[in-house]
Protein backbone atom coordinates (compact mmCIF):
# COMPACT_ATOMS: atom_id res chain seq x y z
CA UNK A 1 0.00 0.00 0.00
CA UNK A 2 1.53 3.16 -0.86
CA UNK A 3 1.74 6.33 1.63
CA UNK A 4 0.95 9.73 0.66
CA UNK A 5 3.07 11.81 2.34
CA UNK A 6 1.92 15.64 2.43
CA UNK A 7 3.79 18.66 1.01
CA UNK A 8 5.57 20.91 3.90
CA UNK A 9 3.18 23.90 4.67
CA UNK A 10 2.96 26.98 3.21
CA UNK A 11 2.71 29.98 4.71
CA UNK A 12 0.12 32.23 3.49
CA UNK A 13 0.76 35.56 2.27
CA UNK A 14 0.24 38.45 5.08
CA UNK A 15 -2.53 40.61 4.34
CA UNK A 16 -4.17 43.85 4.94
CA UNK A 17 -2.08 46.92 5.82
CA UNK A 18 1.18 44.86 6.23
CA UNK A 19 0.70 43.72 2.61
CA UNK A 20 0.29 47.25 1.45
CA UNK A 21 3.45 48.32 2.84
CA UNK A 22 5.49 45.73 1.26
CA UNK A 23 4.18 46.81 -1.84
CA UNK A 24 4.88 50.35 -1.39
CA UNK A 25 8.38 49.84 0.16
CA UNK A 26 8.96 47.12 -2.93
CA UNK A 27 7.87 49.94 -5.89
CA UNK A 28 9.95 52.82 -4.08
CA UNK A 29 13.35 50.66 -4.48
CA UNK A 30 12.65 49.86 -8.18
CA UNK A 31 11.95 53.53 -8.64
CA UNK A 32 15.35 54.54 -7.02
CA UNK A 33 17.32 52.80 -9.80
CA UNK A 34 14.96 53.85 -12.65
CA UNK A 35 16.20 57.28 -14.17
CA UNK A 36 13.18 59.01 -15.73
CA UNK A 37 13.76 60.94 -19.35
CA UNK A 38 10.94 64.57 -18.97
CA UNK A 39 9.09 65.41 -22.36
CA UNK A 40 11.08 69.01 -22.92
CA UNK A 41 8.74 71.90 -21.91
CA UNK A 42 6.80 74.26 -24.46
CA UNK A 43 8.96 77.38 -24.68
CA UNK A 44 8.07 80.23 -22.79
CA UNK A 45 7.68 84.05 -23.65
CA UNK A 46 6.08 86.56 -21.97
CA UNK A 47 4.93 90.21 -22.79
CA UNK A 48 4.22 93.59 -21.57
CA UNK A 49 2.58 96.14 -23.06
CA UNK A 50 2.68 99.89 -22.76
CA UNK A 51 -1.31 100.33 -22.13
CA UNK A 52 -4.32 97.85 -21.64
CA UNK A 53 -6.67 101.22 -23.08
CA UNK A 54 -5.67 103.00 -26.06
CA UNK A 55 -7.69 105.27 -28.52
CA UNK A 56 -8.51 104.58 -31.98
CA UNK A 57 -5.53 106.29 -34.33
CA UNK A 58 -3.28 106.02 -31.39
CA UNK A 59 -0.39 103.48 -30.90
CA UNK A 60 0.04 100.35 -28.50
CA UNK A 61 3.90 99.04 -27.95
CA UNK A 62 4.15 95.62 -26.66
CA UNK A 63 7.45 94.12 -25.42
CA UNK A 64 8.31 90.64 -25.03
CA UNK A 65 11.11 88.18 -23.93
CA UNK A 66 11.67 84.43 -23.42
CA UNK A 67 13.90 81.62 -23.92
CA UNK A 68 13.64 78.89 -26.14
CA UNK A 69 13.92 75.49 -24.65
CA UNK A 70 15.20 73.75 -27.62
CA UNK A 71 16.35 74.29 -31.17
CA UNK A 72 14.00 76.65 -32.89
CA UNK A 73 14.23 77.01 -36.46
CA UNK A 74 12.47 80.29 -37.95
CA UNK A 75 11.09 81.21 -34.91
CA UNK A 76 9.18 84.05 -34.30
CA UNK A 77 7.06 86.32 -32.07
CA UNK A 78 3.25 85.82 -32.77
CA UNK A 79 0.09 88.17 -31.78
CA UNK A 80 -3.48 88.06 -32.49
CA UNK A 81 -6.48 89.09 -31.52
CA UNK A 82 -8.95 86.81 -28.87
CA UNK A 83 -12.49 87.22 -27.56
CA UNK A 84 -13.59 89.77 -30.08
CA UNK A 85 -15.99 91.35 -32.56
CA UNK A 86 -13.30 93.64 -34.20
CA UNK A 87 -11.85 90.77 -36.11
CA UNK A 88 -8.15 89.51 -36.63
CA UNK A 89 -5.93 91.82 -35.21
CA UNK A 90 -4.14 92.67 -38.95
CA UNK A 91 -7.49 94.23 -39.60
CA UNK A 92 -7.60 96.92 -37.52
CA UNK A 93 -3.43 97.71 -36.61
CA UNK A 94 -0.56 98.92 -38.78
CA UNK A 95 3.28 97.98 -37.83
CA UNK A 96 4.46 101.41 -36.69
CA UNK A 97 8.42 99.92 -35.80
CA UNK A 98 9.58 96.98 -34.21
CA UNK A 99 13.02 95.55 -32.15
CA UNK A 100 14.61 92.22 -31.56
CA UNK A 101 13.88 91.05 -35.16
CA UNK A 102 16.03 89.63 -38.13
CA UNK A 103 14.05 90.05 -40.80
CA UNK A 104 11.05 92.83 -41.34
CA UNK A 105 8.04 92.34 -39.39
CA UNK A 106 5.09 92.10 -41.16
CA UNK A 107 1.50 91.53 -40.90
CA UNK A 108 0.28 87.60 -41.09
CA UNK A 109 -2.89 88.16 -43.05
CA UNK A 110 -5.95 87.01 -41.18
CA UNK A 111 -4.15 86.52 -38.02
CA UNK A 112 -1.74 89.21 -36.52
CA UNK A 113 1.78 91.13 -36.70
CA UNK A 114 4.80 88.99 -36.54
CA UNK A 115 8.45 89.57 -35.30
CA UNK A 116 11.05 87.19 -36.66
CA UNK A 117 13.36 85.36 -34.29
CA UNK A 118 15.86 83.05 -36.90
CA UNK A 119 16.70 80.34 -35.29
CA UNK A 120 17.16 79.78 -32.06
CA UNK A 121 19.61 77.90 -30.17
CA UNK A 122 18.68 75.39 -27.00
CA UNK A 123 18.10 77.80 -23.95
CA UNK A 124 19.01 81.06 -25.94
CA UNK A 125 17.10 84.04 -24.75
CA UNK A 126 15.32 85.99 -27.04
CA UNK A 127 13.48 89.92 -26.86
CA UNK A 128 12.15 92.41 -28.68
CA UNK A 129 8.87 95.10 -28.99
CA UNK A 130 6.85 96.22 -31.56
CA UNK A 131 4.54 99.20 -31.70
CA UNK A 132 1.30 99.35 -33.77
CA UNK A 133 -1.06 101.39 -34.50
CA UNK A 134 -4.91 100.94 -33.97
CA UNK A 135 -6.59 102.43 -37.34
CA UNK A 136 -8.58 105.90 -36.91
CA UNK A 137 -11.49 104.00 -38.22
CA UNK A 138 -11.79 101.34 -35.31
CA UNK A 139 -14.82 100.73 -33.36
CA UNK A 140 -14.68 101.24 -29.40
CA UNK A 141 -14.44 97.62 -28.29
CA UNK A 142 -11.91 94.94 -26.35
CA UNK A 143 -9.82 92.12 -27.69
CA UNK A 144 -7.54 89.75 -25.94
CA UNK A 145 -4.23 90.18 -26.85
CA UNK A 146 -2.78 86.76 -27.37
CA UNK A 147 0.97 85.64 -28.37
CA UNK A 148 2.90 82.63 -29.09
CA UNK A 149 7.09 81.77 -30.28
CA UNK A 150 6.08 80.41 -33.49
CA UNK A 151 8.65 78.10 -34.66
CA UNK A 152 8.48 73.81 -35.48
CA UNK A 153 7.20 72.53 -32.18
CA UNK A 154 6.33 75.94 -30.83
CA UNK A 155 4.71 77.42 -28.00
CA UNK A 156 1.31 77.07 -27.57
CA UNK A 157 -0.68 80.28 -28.30
CA UNK A 158 -1.39 82.41 -24.19
CA UNK A 159 -4.06 84.38 -23.58
CA UNK A 160 -2.31 88.53 -22.56
CA UNK A 161 -3.91 91.15 -21.17
CA UNK A 162 -7.80 92.67 -22.55
CA UNK A 163 -6.81 95.84 -24.76
CA UNK A 164 -9.84 98.36 -24.46
CA UNK A 165 -10.28 100.53 -27.76
CA UNK A 166 -11.78 103.77 -27.35
CA UNK A 167 -13.05 106.73 -29.91
CA UNK A 168 -11.29 110.10 -28.41
CA UNK A 169 -13.58 112.32 -28.13
CA UNK A 170 -15.05 115.01 -30.97
CA UNK A 171 -13.78 118.39 -30.48
CA UNK A 172 -14.04 121.49 -32.73
CA UNK A 173 -12.28 124.63 -32.27
CA UNK A 174 -13.91 127.62 -33.15
CA UNK A 175 -11.95 130.70 -33.57
CA UNK A 176 -13.66 134.40 -33.98
CA UNK A 177 -12.70 137.10 -35.85
CA UNK A 178 -13.90 140.41 -36.31
CA UNK A 179 -13.62 143.54 -39.12
CA UNK A 180 -15.24 147.05 -38.74
CA UNK A 181 -14.83 149.38 -41.52
CA UNK A 182 -16.85 153.18 -41.47
CA UNK A 183 -18.93 153.11 -44.17
CA UNK A 184 -20.01 157.57 -44.28
CA UNK A 185 -22.31 159.56 -46.11
CA UNK A 186 -24.59 162.53 -46.13
CA UNK A 187 -28.03 159.98 -45.53
CA UNK A 188 -26.83 157.27 -43.36
CA UNK A 189 -23.18 156.95 -42.12
CA UNK A 190 -22.26 153.68 -40.12
CA UNK A 191 -19.79 151.38 -39.09
CA UNK A 192 -19.93 147.97 -40.84
CA UNK A 193 -18.81 144.97 -38.85
CA UNK A 194 -18.56 141.58 -40.36
CA UNK A 195 -17.79 138.71 -38.03
CA UNK A 196 -16.10 135.56 -38.69
CA UNK A 197 -16.50 131.99 -37.37
CA UNK A 198 -13.68 129.51 -38.52
CA UNK A 199 -14.12 125.86 -37.76
CA UNK A 200 -10.63 124.73 -37.11
CA UNK A 201 -11.70 121.06 -36.53
CA UNK A 202 -10.77 118.03 -36.07
CA UNK A 203 -14.54 117.12 -36.42
CA UNK A 204 -17.91 119.48 -37.47
CA UNK A 205 -19.47 121.63 -35.30
CA UNK A 206 -23.29 121.07 -34.84
CA UNK A 207 -24.07 124.40 -33.19
CA UNK A 208 -22.33 127.65 -31.81
CA UNK A 209 -23.12 131.00 -30.29
CA UNK A 210 -21.52 133.94 -30.50
CA UNK A 211 -22.07 136.99 -28.94
CA UNK A 212 -20.68 140.67 -29.92
CA UNK A 213 -20.98 143.09 -26.80
CA UNK A 214 -21.50 146.60 -28.28
CA UNK A 215 -20.97 150.56 -26.21
CA UNK A 216 -23.72 151.17 -23.64
CA UNK A 217 -26.99 152.39 -25.46
CA UNK A 218 -25.80 151.02 -28.87
CA UNK A 219 -28.10 148.78 -31.16
CA UNK A 220 -27.51 147.11 -34.38
CA UNK A 221 -28.90 147.58 -37.63
CA UNK A 222 -28.92 145.18 -40.81
CA UNK A 223 -28.05 141.80 -38.74
CA UNK A 224 -27.32 138.97 -41.26
CA UNK A 225 -29.99 135.89 -40.21
CA UNK A 226 -28.96 134.05 -37.23
CA UNK A 227 -28.39 136.98 -35.65
CA UNK A 228 -30.79 138.92 -32.98
CA UNK A 229 -29.61 142.40 -31.66
CA UNK A 230 -30.93 144.02 -28.28
CA UNK A 231 -29.53 146.85 -26.56
CA UNK A 232 -25.37 146.11 -25.78
CA UNK A 233 -25.80 142.93 -27.64
CA UNK A 234 -25.98 140.64 -30.75
CA UNK A 235 -26.15 137.27 -30.90
CA UNK A 236 -25.74 135.15 -33.77
CA UNK A 237 -26.39 131.25 -33.47
CA UNK A 238 -24.91 128.63 -36.08
CA UNK A 239 -25.36 124.97 -36.97
CA UNK A 240 -23.45 122.27 -39.02
CA UNK A 241 -20.39 123.87 -39.08
CA UNK A 242 -18.14 121.60 -41.01
CA UNK A 243 -14.16 121.52 -40.15
CA UNK A 244 -12.67 124.08 -42.32
CA UNK A 245 -15.48 126.13 -42.80
CA UNK A 246 -16.59 129.45 -42.22
CA UNK A 247 -20.08 131.46 -41.18
CA UNK A 248 -19.95 134.76 -41.41
CA UNK A 249 -22.53 137.52 -40.72
CA UNK A 250 -22.49 140.95 -40.53
CA UNK A 251 -24.76 143.88 -38.58
CA UNK A 252 -24.11 147.75 -38.70
CA UNK A 253 -23.93 150.32 -35.82
CA UNK A 254 -25.33 153.73 -36.67
CA UNK A 255 -23.42 156.99 -36.39
CA UNK A 256 -24.99 159.65 -35.19
CA UNK A 257 -24.17 163.64 -34.99
CA UNK A 258 -23.09 163.54 -31.54
CA UNK A 259 -20.97 160.01 -31.39
CA UNK A 260 -17.71 161.16 -31.26
CA UNK A 261 -14.62 158.84 -30.14
CA UNK A 262 -13.97 155.61 -29.59
CA UNK A 263 -16.18 152.74 -30.26
CA UNK A 264 -15.20 149.05 -28.76
CA UNK A 265 -17.06 146.25 -29.74
CA UNK A 266 -15.42 142.37 -29.03
CA UNK A 267 -17.22 139.40 -30.39
CA UNK A 268 -17.09 135.97 -28.14
CA UNK A 269 -17.65 132.86 -28.51
CA UNK A 270 -20.12 131.71 -25.84
CA UNK A 271 -20.71 128.51 -26.64
CA UNK A 272 -20.54 125.63 -28.77
CA UNK A 273 -20.90 121.77 -29.53
CA UNK A 274 -18.70 119.35 -29.45
CA UNK A 275 -16.20 120.81 -27.11
CA UNK A 276 -13.67 123.64 -27.86
CA UNK A 277 -10.62 122.28 -26.79
CA UNK A 278 -8.47 125.76 -27.33
CA UNK A 279 -9.88 129.03 -25.65
CA UNK A 280 -7.34 131.30 -26.72
CA UNK A 281 -8.76 132.30 -30.07
CA UNK A 282 -12.49 132.58 -28.83
CA UNK A 283 -12.49 136.15 -28.98
CA UNK A 284 -11.41 139.30 -31.02
CA UNK A 285 -12.36 142.61 -30.78
CA UNK A 286 -12.38 145.87 -33.04
CA UNK A 287 -12.21 149.41 -32.61
CA UNK A 288 -13.15 152.38 -34.35
CA UNK A 289 -13.16 156.10 -33.41
CA UNK A 290 -15.43 158.56 -34.95
CA UNK A 291 -14.39 162.19 -35.32
CA UNK A 292 -18.17 163.26 -36.84
CA UNK A 293 -20.74 162.24 -38.60
CA UNK A 294 -18.38 162.12 -42.01
CA UNK A 295 -14.99 161.00 -40.67
CA UNK A 296 -14.27 157.71 -38.53
CA UNK A 297 -11.51 154.83 -38.65
CA UNK A 298 -10.78 151.22 -37.59
CA UNK A 299 -8.43 149.31 -36.43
Amino acid sequence: MKRFTSSPHRPRAARGPGRAWALFVATLLAVAGTQFTLAPAYAVSHISVSSTTVAAGETLTIDFNGTADTPRTGAGENFYAGSTNLGSLDAFTTIESCSGNTAPCAEVRGLGPRVPLGDLAGGEAFSGSITLRIAPETPAGTFVLRYQLYADGGEATANGPTITITNPPTEADLSIGLNAQPRVGILAPYLSYTLRTHNNGPDAATSATVTATLPAGRTATNLSPGCTAAPGTVTCVYADLADSSDAVSTFRIPIGVLDIGPVHVTAVRTSSSPSDPNAADDQDSATCTTLSIALAGCA
